[in-house]
């Protein structure tokens, strides 16, 4: 089972709960690969929604067993399943299939059996409520299975593609897909090329896609790029692939209280200084992110490191520059 599901990490917990061997946040992100703050969420789930009786041992810093004779039931759906649940639902909709919404609702009549809180079946609660389905349903568009085929596979594929961003004409890439990731309505995805460079490419900017027989020899005038695992999938889109830089934005009120309930990045801290809001978040200065902060505009109050205010003064001279020459 992958190690980045909620299953799994709890399922982990448990069984060093068992173990008597105090298990925290550090050993749960170590022994399942994921951040802290990812670990911590997992705990707070266990303690307070699933009711696991635990508490902290400041001496051992750990978790353990508050009655030692506690048994493990299987863990029933908890507020994130049931919520994915209605998504699929309304994601369902797109699909001219009556039977796969009749699929759904028995599987939600089976998970919210014996759930007070919700006293209502799934179509009812689907007609009072409407979400914006098109980023998603857009994924056929980019014909997913087969990019999915292709990394499962490990097939050879010559690629044409040209970023508005960096490229003014088309790059060919020849190699194989590694993965994709689909986050803020893109598609992004890893691509192994023959000459030793690990690329992060916009699914949106693929121009053409060939299967080909084989990949030529690696070549060896090209020093190998890398992008480490942990790494790729960090900061914002095509501008991939660094270590990412710990972003902090200190935004003023009001604003401050709007953007405390928005998710920037899933391993984002927040902190209050009185009514102003400091976030702290793992990213890559880049251009998405420029234009994120200045969105904030007068509510900002500082950024940092300053590789991004310098990306976000550059395209304030640029708009100011635009103005002056509209005037």
């Amino acid at each position: 089972m992958d190690t980045s599901t909620f299953l799994r990490r709890a399922l982990t917990f448990q069984a060093e709960l068992k173990k008597n061997s105090f298990p925290n946040a550090f050993t749960l992100a170590e022994a399942c690969g994921c951040s802290r703050s990812t670990a911590v969420r997992t705990i707070d789930r266990l303690r307070y929604e699933f009711g696991v009786p635990i508490d902290y041992d400041e001496s051992s810093r750990g978790y353990y067993l508050t009655n030692p004779d506690y048994s493990f039931a299987l863990l029933p759906p908890g507020r994130d399943e049931l919520v994915a649940m209605v998504l699929l639902s309304e994601l369902a909709t797109l699909v001219d299939d009556g039977g796969l919404q009749q699929a759904i609702s028995s599987l939600w009549a089976q998970l919210t059996i014996g759930r007070s809180d919700i006293n209502h079946d799934l179509e009812h609660l689907r007609k009072k409520f409407s979400s914006e389905t098109t980023s998603i349903a857009k994924l056929a568009d980019v014909d997913l299975l087969r990019l999915l085929s292709l990394c499962h596979r490990g097939q050879p594929a010559s690629v044409r593609y040209r970023s508005p961003w960096r490229h003014e004409e088309d790059r060919e890439y020849i190699g194989t897909f590694e993965r994709l990731h689909y986050s803020d309505g893109i598609l992004y995805a890893l691509f192994d090329d023959c000459q030793r460079r690990k690329i992060v490419l916009n699914v949106s900017f693929l121009r053409e896609v060939k299967d080909i027989d084989q990949l030529p020899p690696k070549s060896e005038s090209v020093a190998a790029e890398k992008v480490a695992k942990e790494y790729w999938l960090e900061g914002y889109g095509i501008w991939s692939g660094a270590k990412p830089e710990t972003i902090e934005i200190v935004i003023a009120a009001p604003a401050s209280r709007y953007y405390a309930a928005q998710t920037w990045h899933s391993d984002q801290e927040d902190s209050w200084d009185g009514e102003t809001l400091v976030r702290r978040f793992p990213g890559i200065p880049s251009p998405e992110l420029a234009r994120r902060v200045l969105s904030l505009g007068r509510h900002v109050l500082s950024i940092s490191p300053a590789s991004v205010l310098e990306l976000v003064r550059e395209d304030i001279s640029h708009l100011t520059r635009l103005v002056s020459h509209s005037e």
